[in-house]
């Protein structure tokens, strides 16, 4: 780079360090407010908004920091610009960059270092925003870095041995006296931290040294784990099953539908559904086909465009769902995905606009991993309910409080509809409830399923939930 290009290139990185550092104090204030506000050490868990608003707070940051490392490694040899008025111009920028990420990482590990739960989510990979595994952990051992820190104190020597022609500089012109003010601001929150960058590189190499020895361990469990439970998922207790829910019975269902209609399933004489409490074992989203989407107004959306073409794929004519279901997060043919012998429609009681928000994001889901652990604090792997769980929490007036079992924070079909049936009876009151019954056909004792009628949608729903079941009664269901 010639000498007219470092002075172009000068100007442009300062003006990048004027937007960045504005952006970086914003953010440092969201950080102290998320730690207060976001209540996930009494609650134990993140909500998905909770969730979203912490990740495209971690993306801002990773931007900036990418910024700042950019015009860091393009000063990086001022020593050996010439002349040395103009090398002294380019130290001033890429120390006062170098001070101002190295204040901002510690901010940043002061804030969540040490509440666990904000750390694992900030270490969890997301490819919906584009985010690497370990990211908080990458800062720490920046920040944490001999090497990092030497080059902070070089700085601070070469900032000491040219004092006066940095003050004659300032006073020449206004871009240096207010990178001389940062310096001077920044180098008060950087000065003698020796002590704790020294303690973070242990705690970092004790993680570190944790993560190695126990990661094979978890790996093979949950290998072992996943193994055992994806070959018990279509296991059957009979060998001569044959669905309820027939091609006719499916194709009389489809009217009914809408995109974003959430389906409660259940299949008889599955394992799944022998072992796993209540009547509801699992859950899906509708999303229709092609033309379904584009009159939503949700065809355009960034995540529904990059599985449009699967989605025509997958259409057998009837529409599609979007179900996870070991090994992914899929979408699925509706009569593939009702395999089975009952089914509920619930319909959100919702605007088309937040609709096709709802349905967007599952799209935004597709291709994640199934969870076998059923645990909801982890978003890179979903389980069935969990997908409805994170398109719909706290979208309009809808509400999901996940019930702790066996230590993990979760949701059931039987949850949802339970949660459907008192918001239905406290709609009088409240005039919005959450979702709405819209269709049911179930199995009953003379082997076929038959459509529950509009008036009786209710109370067979409450029958259900109450421990009635209708593959085993031979009383009619439909009208």
């Amino acid at each position: 780079m010639d000498n007219v290009e470092h002075e172009r290139q000068l100007l442009v990185d300062c003006q990048t360090l004027r937007r960045v550092i504005p952006g970086l104090n914003r953010l440092e204030s969201q950080w102290n407010d998320a730690r207060v506000s976001v209540a996930v050490r009494s609650r134990g868990y993140f909500t998905p908004d909770e969730d979203d608003h912490v990740r495209q707070m971690l993306l801002a940051y990773r931007n900036y920091r990418v910024a700042l490392y950019e015009i860091i490694f393009r000063c990086y040899d001022y020593r050996e610009i010439v002349p040395v008025s103009l090398g002294l111009r380019v130290f001033l920028v890429g120390f006062a960059t170098g001070l101002t990420l190295y204040s901002k990482s510690l901010k940043f590990i002061q804030a969540y270092e040490r509440e666990p739960l904000v750390r694992k989510k900030l270490n969890e990979p997301d490819a919906k925003f584009e985010l690497e595994e370990g990211f908080f952990e990458e800062v720490l051992h920046a920040y944490s870095s001999l090497g990092n820190y030497r080059g902070i104190i070089r700085g601070a020597w070469f900032w000491r041995g040219n004092r006066r022609e940095i003050q004659r500089l300032a006073a020449a012109g206004t871009d240096w006296e207010w990178l001389v003010s940062v310096i001077g601001k920044e180098r008060q929150v950087v000065r003698e931290r020796l002590i704790h960058v020294l303690r973070c590189r242990l705690r970092y190499d004790w993680r570190a040294f944790v993560r190695t020895t126990l990661r094979p361990v978890r790996k093979t469990r949950y290998g072992v784990r996943s193994l055992i439970c994806a070959a018990g998922a279509n296991v059957r207790t009979t060998g001569h099953y044959v669905q309820a829910l027939t091609t006719a019975v499916i194709a009389g269902l489809r009217p009914r539908l809408r995109p974003g209609d959430v389906l409660l399933v259940r299949a008889e004489k599955k394992l799944t559904a022998a072992i796993l409490p209540g009547f509801w074992a699992h859950a899906a989203l509708f999303v229709g086909s092609q033309r379904d989407l584009e009159a939503l107004g949700a065809a355009g959306q960034a995540f529904v465009q990059k599985h449009w073409s699967a989605l025509a794929a997958q259409d057998r004519g009837l529409g599609c769902v979007i179900e996870a279901i070991s090994p992914t997060v899929r979408i699925q043919g509706l009569e593939s995905a009702l395999c089975a012998d009952h089914v509920v429609v619930l319909r959100p009681a919702l605007g088309r606009a937040q609709v096709a928000e709802a349905v967007a994001e599952a799209f935004g889901h597709v291709g994640k991993a199934y969870d076998f652990e059923f645990d909801f604090n982890i978003s890179t792997r979903l389980v069935c309910t969990e997908l409805i769980y994170r398109c719909y929490h706290h979208r309009g007036g809808i509400e999901f409080p996940l019930v702790k079992r066996l230590g993990r924070y979760t949701l059931t079909g039987d949850d949802i509809a339970n949660l459907v049936l008192h918001s239905l009876a406290a709609a009088p009151l409240s005039d919005h409830p959450g979702f709405t019954l819209e269709a049911m056909a179930l199995k009953t004792g003379d082997g076929e399923a038959h459509f529950v009628e509009p008036p009786a949608l209710l109370e067979t729903m409450r029958r259900i939930q109450s421990g009635w079941r209708p593959a085993k009664s031979v009383e009619a269901v439909h009208a």
